[in-house]
């Protein structure tokens, strides 16, 4: 999994902004700000300050490294909240920064309203606050990554800034753990041992990256579809998936089904959302493969849904002997019934996802709840992240 990762971190790192951050230097005074929170309430820097120390947390929703962070950082807040310091989480990430392959960690995107979900779901236990549609607060602070913190003294000077601990995307605790360090000597009174650190995680996704992002999806959506016959035999070996992708999302529709193609569109956003890791959407049709019309039709509904193949996965279609991700099932559809999944009714749409070596991790007769396939993706994308 660390290969994922890392492909993950130089995507974050090389699709490049134009704006260039530089982070406040040591006994700087902290930026005011005037920023909503989660909770619909504004603060400012005065409402979250400390009478001992300030600690101001640029983090986000969708990065791996600042979902590993929030329960070390709850940790944080409850150590030294008691004692005089004083907390704020703010999101600076602009949607319009952020394509859908970096949310391959995560349920929710980086808007507000998946902010009020997260914080909700993790129970966060400090103010966090949207600074996304400016994002003046993180450009006031020189915010380079998620996360990265801030910590001030009783004067609000600057004391040390940059990571919070080296748990990176990491569950659970941390070797070491700069930030409560920090803290721990400027309630003894004391300077710092260490003043800064290079905030490792996933860049702030600024407005001027748009451009970036509108070049990713032109680039999907120039990837050529194809489509081909498979039969019951070769849909067996599909759901085997052994040495293939850590994911299959299998589809199967067909063009006269209304609510088919009506959720195809959510699909194309999963396949992009997980594209990162070996992530493979296979679509099944049922229309008649020997009716040029009906070919013709699957094809026109898949492209203009942009069902290519992603670069991650034509290495698994290159070593199976395969040339495409679409097919027209081409037999009898009791045999397909039987190669695919017992559980299948006959109805359609049918979706089934499969893990490595063919583990059924979800699988729904009729329209998917695409939230409910999120989750099981993303709960595996971290078991298998643990491991």
């Amino acid at each position: 999994m660390k290969r994922v990762f890392y492909t993950f971190i130089a995507l974050c790192t090389t699709v490049a902004a134009q704006y260039t951050p530089t982070p406040i230097t040591q006994d700087t005074p902290a930026p005011d700000f005037k920023l909503v929170g989660v909770d619909d309430k504004t603060y400012s820097l005065a409402d979250v300050k400390g009478d001992k120390a300030t600690a101001i947390i640029f983090t986000t929703n969708h990065c791996p490294d600042a979902i590993a962070s929030i329960g070390r950082m709850k940790t944080l807040v409850e150590q030294f909240k008691s004692k005089g310091v004083g907390f704020a989480a703010i999101n600076s990430n602009s949607p319009k920064g952020l394509h859908l392959a970096e949310l391959g960690y995560s349920t929710v995107d980086d808007s507000f309203d998946s902010m009020k979900i997260l914080a909700e779901e993790k129970q966060f236990n400090l103010p966090y606050l949207y600074d996304g549609d400016t994002q003046e607060v993180a450009k006031a602070y020189g915010a380079i990554s998620t996360p990265h913190i801030f910590i001030f003294g009783p004067n609000l000077k600057l004391k040390y800034n940059g990571r919070i601990d080296d748990g990176r995307r990491k569950l659970g605790l941390a070797k070491k753990n700069e930030a409560r360090d920090a803290l721990t000597a400027i309630l003894a009174g004391e300077e710092p041992a260490v003043i800064k650190t290079k905030p490792t995680g996933c860049t702030t996704k600024w407005i001027e990256k748009a451009g970036n992002v509108a070049r990713i999806n032109e680039n999907w959506n120039n990837k050529p579809v194809t489509v081909d016959t498979i039969k019951a035999e070769a849909v067996s070996k599909l759901l085997e998936n052994k040495d293939g992708s850590e994911f299959r999302l299998i589809n199967v529709w067909g063009t006269t089904c209304g609510p088919c193609v009506l959720e195809l569109p959510e699909f194309a956003n999963i396949y992009r959302q997980f594209s990162l890791h070996k992530f493979e959407f296979i679509t099944i049709s049922l229309d008649d493969p020997e009716n040029a019309r009906d070919t013709e039709r699957v094809l026109d509904i898949l492209r203009s849904n942009h069902f290519g193949v992603h670069n991650r996965i034509q290495k698994v279609l290159e070593k199976e002997g395969r040339t495409t991700n679409n097919y027209i099932f081409s037999g009898d559809t009791e045999d397909l019934a039987k190669a695919l999944d017992p559980e299948w009714t006959g109805a359609l749409p049918y979706t089934l996802l499969v893990g490595e070596n063919g583990k059924v991790l979800y699988r729904q007769n009729g329209t998917i709840d695409p939230e409910a396939l999120r989750k099981v993706i993303v709960t595996e994308v971290w078991r298998l992240n643990e491991e």
